[in-house]
């Protein structure tokens, strides 16, 4: 019941501005598992050819760190144009969450890549995540608290 009200309320949001060139999720049950690498994939045929791509980051209060580690791989028609690992904060000193509270779940957009020009090519952008504890070398095996993460082309 809570995710239906929390998507009403987005797409009420979403729907209330210009519609997104592209919009979509990837659902956890059980938090992001650290082999599990997500993929979007998209033709860059848009009526504007400048977009602007933003990471869309919802999380419970489970999730335990104050920022996330991600590496991507965004690639045309299969060819690499761009590896990245990036790192965004989540939370500021005081541990207070940056993000937006919508009933129990914190919401953070996250700006990836601006003024992007896009011709009719396939592109495909892939995400893991990249979470260490504090001196260990190991990477985390699951982020426990992790809802959803999607993609947002605007």
């Amino acid at each position: 019941m809570f995710k239906r009200i929390f998507f009403l309320i987005l797409f009420l949001n979403i729907s209330s501005c210009d519609s997104p060139k592209y919009l979509k999720f990837h659902d956890f049950n059980n938090g992001w598992i650290e082999s599990e690498t997500l993929s979007f994939e998209f033709n860059g045929d848009f009526e504007t050819k400048m977009a602007d791509l933003s990471f869309i980051l919802r999380h419970n209060n489970e999730y335990s760190f104050s920022n996330i580690f991600l590496i991507t791989e965004f690639s045309a028609n299969g060819n690499l144009i761009d590896k990245d690992t990036l790192e965004f904060k989540l939370a500021n000193y005081r541990g207070e969450w940056l993000g937006n509270k919508k009933i129990s779940v914190i919401e953070h957009m996250l700006p990836y890549k601006k003024g992007l020009i896009f011709d009719n090519s396939n592109y495909k952008l892939n995400i893991r995540t990249s979470m260490r504890s504090r001196n260990k070398v190991t990477e985390i095996e699951r982020l426990d608290g992790i809802v959803n993460f999607g993609l947002l082309i605007d």
